[in-house]
């Protein structure tokens, strides 16, 4: 009997296909193996450092908003001892990311347009490139000038192109939320210590600043028509982010998150709480602060800084080193008031005290004179007044977004005011879009 296939069959041809691909895969998957294992013998863990980087590429173009998201607090984490030995710069890694996912939302045609408030960032870019004939330090005035049109653009024109939907806005909130979390449970070791919490970077004010925008995600976002059983896990997270934000001595953010609660309390209603959920929450909050606060070792020197809120004295005691660089900040200004000194060029002229006025308009006046400073101005308020708008909105959909969206804008505006500076504020350019894009959403009357 003849057993010979006929290879001119085309039952043949047809049979031998799967077979040819089950043995080139199979024959792959062993080479990769194989060389992978050998690979390893040599260079240890750090082999994994490959895979582990195109997943995690992967995963932040397949979910630009948690890149957006990261990118606001990444320089909360920037420092901290477990990355000293990393040869990565995770800003650059996030900015890759979502100019790539903002390219592809562009030519894919997903933009949400641009709004006409925008046309304010004019003179500001414009001073800024103009300062470079003129600024005293002019590499660090360039190397400022690219990081405020690279990292800067990413963080003002991202949301319209990666925070297109309900979900992608939550996802973005959801995680500055744990990034609060995160930094506020590595805060806790330090507890009974002298000096004040530091964020996981060494940084007080970012510990703080990221705490309360946690603190305020869960209370407008979170809380709100939920039952008792979720609330009660929900005041855990409060319970812990409280304690590193007043562990941490800012008083910007405590002054911030305040406000919110009275805001939340005035507007109920649109927050979404019932009065007996407002109070029960409000009172079990504020009884289980008071009899748990004996109990928490918060260090000495944070408490005298937040006593310095009630006994306020002068704004110079008050602001401590501050004052002195928010009153070089306005003396520049009035000394060159068209044209600032030139960007960058606060800290060559005032060498050792300070790189920046730790206030943005003052740090604008001063490198960029008055025009750019009142622009910035008239930017924020024109922000905060459309952001009021859709918090009181009668139209009940994605309130809770909106919700959120008025509580970030209204926290980083107070903090941008004495703390932070052009570049590494990033969450402030990225606060004052999110009113426009949810305006656009609703009037184009897709919800969120």
């Amino acid at each position: 009997m003849d057993l010979s296939l006929n290879e001119n069959h085309p039952s043949a041809l047809i049979a031998s296909r799967p077979q040819i691909l089950t043995s080139s895969v199979t024959i792959i998957i062993v080479i990769v193996t194989s060389t992978f294992t050998l690979a390893a013998s040599y260079y240890g863990w750090k082999l994994f450092i490959i895979p582990l980087g195109l997943t995690c590429w992967f995963l932040l173009t397949k979910f630009p908003e948690i890149a957006l998201g990261c990118l606001m607090v990444v320089g909360t984490f920037k420092g901290a001892p477990q990355l000293e030995g990393s040869t990565i710069d995770l800003t650059v890694v996030l900015v890759l990311a979502l100019v790539w996912s903002m390219a592809r939302s562009c030519l894919r045609r997903e933009l949400i347009p641009l709004p006409k408030e925008f046309w304010f960032y004019y003179p500001i870019l414009f001073m800024m490139l103009l300062s470079l004939l003129y600024t005293p330090n002019l590499p660090g005035g360039i190397d400022k000038t690219a990081r405020f049109f690279i990292i800067g653009g990413v963080a003002i024109l991202g949301p319209f192109a990666v925070l297109t939907t309900p979900a992608r806005l939550r996802r973005f909130f959801y995680t500055l939320l744990m990034a609060g979390i995160i930094a506020s449970a590595a805060s806790l070791p330090m507890l009974g210590g002298r000096e004040r919490l530091t964020a996981p970077g060494g940084d007080t004010i970012q510990l703080g600043h990221v705490a309360a925008v946690g603190i305020a995600i869960v209370w407008f976002g979170l809380m709100p028509g939920r039952k008792l059983m979720v609330r009660v896990i929900l005041y855990g997270c409060i319970t812990l982010l409280a304690i590193a934000l007043v562990g941490s001595g800012s008083r910007g953010p405590i002054i911030g998150i305040g406000a919110l609660i009275l805001i939340s309390i005035w507007h109920r209603r649109h927050v979404g709480f019932t009065v007996p959920q407002l109070l029960f929450d409000f009172a079990f909050l504020v009884g289980m602060g008071i009899l748990l606060l004996p109990f928490i070792p918060i260090p000495e020197e944070s408490t005298n800084y937040l006593g310095q809120l009630l006994s306020f004295k002068s704004a110079t005691t008050f602001l401590g080193p501050r004052a002195g660089l928010l009153q070089l900040g306005w003396k520049l200004t009035l000394e060159h008031p068209l044209t600032g000194v030139g960007i960058g060029g606060f800290p060559t002229l005032y060498t050792g005290i300070g790189n920046w006025p730790h206030s943005i308009p003052l740090e604008l006046g001063s490198e960029l004179g008055l025009i750019a400073a009142l622009s910035f101005c008239c930017l924020v308020v024109v922000a905060l007044m459309t952001a009021f708008k859709e918090f009181v909105s009668e139209d009940e959909s994605s309130q809770s977004l909106r919700n959120l969206m008025f509580c970030f804008v209204v926290i980083v505006t107070i903090s941008m005011l004495n703390t932070g500076n052009l570049n590494d504020n990033r969450q402030l350019w990225t606060a004052l879009s999110l009113p426009f894009l949810l305006r656009a959403a609703r009037v184009a009357g897709t919800p969120g």
